[in-house]
């Protein structure tokens, strides 16, 4: 079932991605109801909109890469293939995905700020920095299933020479 579920999310999210860019002017005030009211300066050129819409889309897009290969682990799963080289790479994976997310997620504060307030007058741009317990809690839980990956690893390669001794 957790095979379909992110088999869906791989359609759904993208689809509704594109619906909300096609639905939603990208304009100044839409980019800041979106970035929560960081203050987006009118000044801000067209140009810098789409640059902050195409930051704003890697989130999504590494949640995508995450997704996907925990659709590819639960197909492993459901043929029965779960102490193998390739479900611990997989699960290494996730976890990667899990930790750049965080990371970028801590870039993009700094990357938005700054590109947005570009058209301000000197003396008015900014650069803000956040760290949110969400992104801690993405980094620790990427650390945590990494490690997994490497347990389940080192017990694959255990799990392979006990089949060759049988």
């Amino acid at each position: 079932m957790l095979e379909w579920v992110t088999a869906i999310s791989l359609v759904t999210i993208p689809l509704a991605i594109i619906v909300g860019l096609l639905r939603t002017p990208i304009t100044p005030a839409a980019l800041d109801i979106a970035l929560e009211n960081h203050s987006v300066s009118p000044l801000t050129t067209q140009f810098q909109l789409y640059v902050a819409l195409v930051i704003m889309l890697v989130p999504a897009g590494i949640m995508m890469f995450t997704l996907n290969a925990m659709r590819q682990l639960f197909g492993f799963y459901r043929q029965s293939q779960v102490l193998t080289e390739r479900c611990a790479h997989l699960i290494q994976r996730i976890g990667q995905g899990f930790v750049f997310l965080a990371f970028v997620r801590l870039l993009m504060r700094p990357m938005l700020s700054g590109l947005l307030s570009l058209a301000n007058p000197p003396g008015e741009r900014s650069i803000s920095v956040n760290l949110s317990g969400e992104m801690l809690f993405f980094a620790v839980l990427g650390g945590f299933v990494i490690m997994i990956g490497w347990a389940m690893r080192e017990a694959s390669k255990v799990a392979s020479e006990n089949r060759a001794f049988v």
